[in-house]
């Protein structure tokens, strides 16, 4: 069990805060979601309930998942950037039948024919490393969002040459930043017109990564592929029931948030899982002692991934103290119970993951870094839904096969081949935006090992 100070970040307050709630998100949880299973919670206009009973969240999203959708709040939030009619924010026949046709392509036997590319994405990335002089701190999540950009832009949409890999991940961290301001104006129910600090940047980077999304899209059916990757199988994709295809709308809006999603929740789990690595040495030579055991100086290939034990341990522990997706909301569609507590069709279901994950109840020594909790009979003992860094349920991520095997390659390849190291005075902070990024601390010295 490894400990340190900034491990934990920031103190929770004792009541929800919604100024906290405008400034970064996970803050805002009350001291009570990391102690107890349920916290009531008013709001300027209704209320919340938080939930961190892991047999009540299995409830909700397992035994009666078609009583509770995504709540309103979230849902008109995320659609200021994500098209509703993807697959990530559609609901009923839309999504069953998208998801219907996207899972193949994420299916384990699949996605672990990508992880040579995987492998081959990483040492170019190793290469770039080794230029730089021993030491000298990297900006690590600016470059390891670089380097799932390219991983995504060739496994999942085929390398296209439409798209600008730089100032696509440029104007989407400006777009996120407006993302704070859409929600407050969706729990108020003001009306979208009104402005706010930062509208007018994040309707005009909204529209541009629309039309880049909408331009690989237009490009691909100008010039058909045989590649065996996911836009090329939404594009051959049909409604088993009705044999519809997905319109141009529908392609783009997923084309879109499997943009997204398979870059930025795996540079930010990536990203983490370095910093704790740097942290802690000794479980940092663990990993490069397994990979080098496993793998030696070849490259990584699926066999060899199959066999990275500890190094899939780390990731699932950083993705415990700094899941990707810190939250997940819903509504009942009728006035029901959740547990001892009765909900109406207006109270916002709130599960805090990031409090979740650090729940004194259901993780001993909750705020301590410790790999071995993920162990075979400590995952057998723990409740299924204490730890979601994918969601769960019917809508659990649909990727998070595909993101394990590409984490767990990079993590490995560029652990065996540099030793990492905390740069002295830098703390960096996590910011809930879509995702938990890292602000610009989170710079790592490198040195060849």
């Amino acid at each position: 069990m490894f400990h340190d100070p900034e491990l934990v970040p920031f103190q929770p307050p004792e009541r929800y805060s919604l100024f906290r709630q405008l400034s970064n998100y996970v803050e805002s949880f009350p001291r009570s979601t990391y102690e107890e299973p349920y916290t009531r919670v008013k709001l300027p206009i209704g209320e919340a309930l938080f939930v961190c009973d892991p047999d009540a969240i299995e409830d909700m999203l397992v035994r009666r998942a078609g009583l509770f959708v995504r709540d309103r709040a979230t849902r008109r939030t995320l659609s200021r950037v994500l098209d509703p009619r993807g697959l990530f924010l559609a609901e009923g026949a839309d999504w069953r039948w998208q998801r219907r046709a996207v899972t193949p392509a994420f299916r384990h036997e699949s996605v672990v024919g990508f992880v040579p590319a995987f492998a081959e994405a990483a040492a170019t990335q190793v290469a770039a490393w080794r230029e730089v002089e021993p030491g000298t701190p990297i900006d690590i999540f600016a470059a390891v969002s670089r380097l799932t950009f390219d991983v995504v832009a060739k496994v999942l949409l085929g390398s296209p040459a439409t798209l600008d890999a730089d100032r696509f991940s440029e104007v989407l961290t400006l777009n996120m930043q407006g993302l704070p301001w859409e929600f407050l104006y969706a729990m108020l129910r003001l009306p979208s017109f009104l402005p706010y600090p930062g509208r007018r940047t994040m309707r005009s980077t909204t529209a541009y990564l629309q039309h880049e999304a909408a331009k690989v899209v237009a490009a691909r059916r100008e010039r058909p592929s045989d590649a065996n990757d996911l836009l090329g199988l939404l594009l051959s994709a049909r409604d088993p029931e009705t044999g519809r295809a997905m319109s141009d709308a529908e392609l783009t809006a997923n084309a879109y948030t499997f943009i997204v999603a398979g870059h930025d929740t795996s540079s930010v789990a990536i990203s983490w899982t370095l910093w704790l690595l740097a942290k802690d040495q000794a479980t940092q030579d663990r990993v490069r002692d397994e990979v080098s055991s496993v793998a030696g100086d070849a490259a990584i290939s699926r066999d060899h991934v199959d066999r990275f034990v500890v190094t899939k341990r780390v990731l699932q522990e950083s993705m415990r103290l700094f899941p990707p997706a810190p939250i997940l909301s819903r509504q009942a569609q009728e006035d029901t119970s959740l547990g001892p507590h009765k909900v109406t069709r207006a109270t916002r279901i709130v599960v805090p993951i990031w409090s979740l994950h650090r729940h004194r109840e259901l993780w001993p020594d909750p705020h301590g870094f410790d790999p071995d909790r993920f162990n075979p009979e400590q995952v057998k003992a723990r409740p299924r839904f204490a730890h979601m860094p994918f969601g769960g349920g019917a809508r659990v991520c649909i990727g998070a096969s595909f993101a394990v095997l590409e984490m767990t390659t990079i993590i490995a390849s560029l652990v065996r081949a540099f030793r990492f190291r905390p740069v002295p005075g830098l703390r960096p902070r996590p910011k809930a935006e879509i995702t938990l990024r890292p602000d610009a601390n989170l710079r790592l010295s490198i040195t060849p090992v």
